[in-house]
């Protein structure tokens, strides 16, 4: 060693090992805090799933409610389609970038605190936007005023409920239960509140009700939000929770750990994470972008009432419910994440395909039936294999942000595009507007199909080792990571020797991490510009739906 790497580790030391005295403190603290702790009891934990479900229920609620009321809305406010699809695609372009702040923000202070603050934007949202149509306001703007407010908690809301489940439960052991569970009652929420929404505007008088209805669903809400958030506190203090947030060399009980914003972890996140978040800008997006023309869809096809039109285009909505959680429990026994994407991304093209080119009814309710399943084998699937390949467990909530900011801006794309060609349209049909749905499915089918397959191959297993381990069943999943370390070039030593200093976890972390060559440095890199890319091409896309909406009503 040289004088001057001498000195430089002689300077640096006492604030090193002062850094190293506190961490041991505090990890000494936390294991004796856990030795007197009696283990979090069964009943709390199903306590704090069915309390944090609820977090989102008034937000699935009003979900739907402003596209089911569509023909409504844009007679009552003399609104054309590309306003209208203005109207709905601004909640997503607010979180392009807010998402991705909240995921920053709910990894420092976790997601208890965070679902409480996000529920309150969401009740003052949903509260502005029954406001902008009642006593005979129907002002366009003020409704716009409210949905922006609603969004900015509504984009992130979901984001904290994983959050606090990642806290709570390991993959493969309730995680997947867990978010399977969101999911069915968020589908619960939503059907109710869609199906019923045409209901109340007739019956009741005017198209206000449901949405103030939606308003009170959004109070309950935040109230099970406190009540999340003071359950969090009580069980920390009283019962010994299990961090499964941490990192396997960090303390995993006790007191939550601040995270800081920390930028190389977006840089660091291996190449199978962006093909994850390039799957999702096609197939979650167009799952969810469609629901926005669905019951003028079927009103269109069937040639029905707004009122028949809602009921059908909600009835997809109760498959989810009942199969998302078995999905959960199947992903949590087998694994196979990338194979039911693959799935989904099948069930989604051969819905559009039959909406697209039949035009029975038989036919047509067919493709609703395999909308439903894609529905159903979408949403907890994605949520689980972020978690499952990203290396740091604690940068899950950032993670999830970036995937959930790009798919926005893409469903804005989707959701402006869309409107205008309606509005190009001379009978103001959707059936050329399906064939954007269309070409989203088939090149999610693509991305998916050749992410399964590298799951099965040498090169794919050497390369996407993150996709090979998120596809083997949770018990298998250590003998999975020797077979691959054995692919690793530097897991050999120079003597020819295995390294047996390291840890089957560690082998893990290591395996799940960015493939340290310059190939996968410039593959990431341009992953990076491309989702910038999607969300910069989200806000122009937005800027011409609200030139197309203003001379639209010239």
């Amino acid at each position: 060693m040289t004088f001057v790497s001498i000195r430089s580790t002689s300077a640096v030391a006492p604030a090193d090992v002062k850094g190293e005295d506190d961490e041991l403190r505090s990890s000494i603290s936390v294991l004796s805090d856990s030795a007197t702790k009696p283990k979090l009891p069964l009943r709390w934990q199903v306590v704090m799933i069915a309390l944090t479900c609820m977090c989102t229920f008034g937000n699935h609620w009003s979900t739907g409610l402003v596209t089911t009321l569509k023909t409504t809305i844009e007679k009552e406010l003399n609104a054309n389609n590309s306003e209208f699809a203005t109207l709905v695609s601004v909640t997503n372009l607010v979180n392009t970038f807010l998402c991705i702040a909240f995921g920053f923000v709910i990894d420092k202070f976790g997601g208890p605190l965070l679902s409480v603050v996000l529920a309150a934007f969401h009740l003052v949202g949903a509260a502005v936007e029954a406001g902008a149509t009642t006593n005979g306001l129907n002002s366009y703007h003020v409704l716009m005023a409210g949905e922006i407010i609603a969004a900015i908690g509504d984009g992130s809301l979901d984001n904290a409920q994983h959050k606090i489940f990642t806290t709570y439960f390991a993959p493969g052991n309730g995680f997947g239960v867990s978010i399977g569970l969101i999911w069915s009652m968020a589908n619960l929420a939503q059907y109710i509140g869609q199906s019923t929404a045409n209901v109340m505007s007739k019956n009741l008088g005017s198209y206000s009700w449901p949405l103030w209805i939606s308003a009170i669903m959004g109070l309950l809400s935040l109230l099970c939000a406190i009540c999340v958030f003071f359950l969090d506190k009580y069980l920390r203090s009283h019962y010994e929770v299990v961090d499964y947030s941490k990192r396997c060399d960090q303390p995993s009980a006790g007191r939550v750990k601040a995270g800081t914003f920390h930028w190389p972890a977006v840089r660091q996140m291996p190449f199978t994470f962006w093909i994850v978040i390039l799957f999702a800008s096609l197939e979650d997006a167009g799952v969810q972008s469609f629901v926005s023309i669905s019951t003028q869809f079927v009103q269109q096809r069937l040639k029905t009432g707004a009122v028949v039109g809602g009921w059908v285009s909600s009835f997809y909505l109760l498959l989810p419910v009942g199969l998302t959680p078995l999905a959960g429990v199947f992903i949590d026994v087998y694994g196979h994440r990338v194979t039911i994407l693959f799935l989904s991304g099948c069930m989604f093209l051969i819905s559009m395909l039959l909406l697209r080119f039949s035009q029975t009814v038989p036919t047509f309710v067919c493709a609703y039936v395999f909308y439903a399943f894609a529905q159903s084998i979408t949403s907890a699937p994605q949520v689980e294999i972020v978690r499952s390949i990203i290396p740091d467990p604690h940068y899950y909530a950032t993670a999830f942000a970036i995937k959930k900011s790009i798919v926005q801006g893409s469903v804005v794309i989707i959701v402006t595009a869309t409107g205008r060609l309606q509005d190009l349209s001379p009978t103001n049909s959707l059936e050329s507007a399906v064939t954007v749905w269309l070409v989203y499915a088939f090149a999610c089918v693509l991305v998916s199909g050749a992410l399964l397959g590298a799951c099965y191959t040498s090169f794919g297993k050497r390369y996407l080792p993150a996709a090979r381990l998120s596809e083997v069943r949770p018990k298998h999943l250590e003998r999975e990571v020797e077979k691959l370390w054995e692919l690793r070039q530097h897991a050999v030593t120079e003597e020819g020797k295995r390294d047996e200093s390291v840890t089957p976890k560690e082998k893990e972390m290591e395996l799940k991490s960015a493939v340290p060559c310059s190939v996968s440095l410039y593959a990431r890199w341009a992953a990076i510009v491309t989702g910038f890319t999607i969300v910069l091409i989200a806000w122009v896309m937005f800027g011409f739906g609200v030139e197309w909406g203003v001379h639209g009503t010239k």
